[in-house]
């Protein structure tokens, strides 16, 4: 039985694949399977894959028709028997030491169950790779807590995590499609899981027009409210955070600084009541703070 199990789910992929499973085959920890969810694809992403076999300890899950992505990382989980699962999207790059690292890391800290790191934004124009940024989050686990309240603290394609995380707290919820990371690390949250970021880059995140966040942007922002709205009605013990996820949320536009105004004095008690349930304080009120400054000034 290998020890990780890197759980990729793939719809015609067939042009980011090779790159993605290259990355694998040049990792510093050796014990691993690659898992990979071919969902309906009417491409060359098979030819793709069988292409590794040789490479690499591959097993894939064929869908004949699409299932979407949380089916598909939840079968792709259902096939493998490792004790730590990685995640890995079918255009994303894994750092050589990225196996390495994150399995140090978590048998070493027992209490922690999910254990993601910072990633390098790159894209591809007129073929030369373009590093953009990197997007780096709270590394300590109340931070990374308090931050879900405002954002996915937890970047997906970084993850790698013991298999009893699913096995307590439960799979992927595929109601939540295109948001189903951010719903799973909130209800585990919710339920005492603990998280953690490494402070390197250990993953690189291919930007490009072809992604589930280009596509389906304003799906995606609704069921970032529905999860926010959950999130803080549970910590709330039950109370209706009003438009509180609006205010707070990264993605929102007002039209006005006068509309921003109501909506804050419609949710400003549950602002308030909210920073004396936060496991953070500090790291509330840089949420509040910054939320204030884009919508008020």
């Amino acid at each position: 039985m290998p020890f990780v199990s890197v759980v990729i789910p793939a719809k015609n992929a067939e042009a980011t694949l090779p790159e993605t499973l290259e990355s694998l085959c040049a990792q510093s920890f050796r014990d691993f399977e690659v898992v990979l969810v071919n969902d309906g694809s009417t491409d060359g992403t098979a030819a793709v894959a069988a292409a590794f076999a040789e490479r690499l300890s591959l097993r894939v899950v064929t869908h004949e028709a699409s299932k979407g992505v949380a089916e598909s990382i939840n079968d792709g989980l259902r096939a493998g028997d490792s004790e730590f699962v990685a995640r890995l999207d079918a255009d994303d790059l894994a750092a050589p030491q990225r196996l390495e690292r994150q399995l140090s890391f978590l048998r070493s800290r027992p209490g922690v169950d999910v254990c993601g790191s910072h990633m390098q934004i790159f894209s591809v124009e007129d073929g030369q790779r373009v590093d953009r940024h990197v997007l780096a989050h709270p590394t300590e686990s109340a931070e990374i807590r308090t931050a879900l309240l405002q954002r996915c603290a937890i970047s997906h394609p970084s993850v790698l995590c013991r298999r009893s995380t699913f096995e307590r707290f439960g799979f992927y919820d595929p109601r939540f499609d295109f948001a189903e990371d951010y719903e799973l690390w909130c209800r585990a949250s919710l339920l005492g899981a603990q998280f953690a970021n490494l402070p390197e880059v250990l993953t690189h995140y291919r930007k490009h027009a072809g992604q589930v966040s280009s596509q389906k942007a304003q799906l995606q922002y609704e069921r970032d409210i529905a999860i926010k709205a959950r999130y803080m009605a549970a910590m709330l013990q039950g109370e209706n955070p009003g438009l509180l996820p609006q205010f707070i949320a990264l993605q929102t536009q007002f039209r006005s600084r006068d509309i921003a105004l109501t909506v804050l004095q419609q949710c400003g008690p549950a602002m308030t009541r909210l920073a004396r349930a936060v496991p953070h304080s500090d790291e509330y009120a840089r949420i509040v703070t910054g939320s204030l400054m884009r919508h008020l000034r």
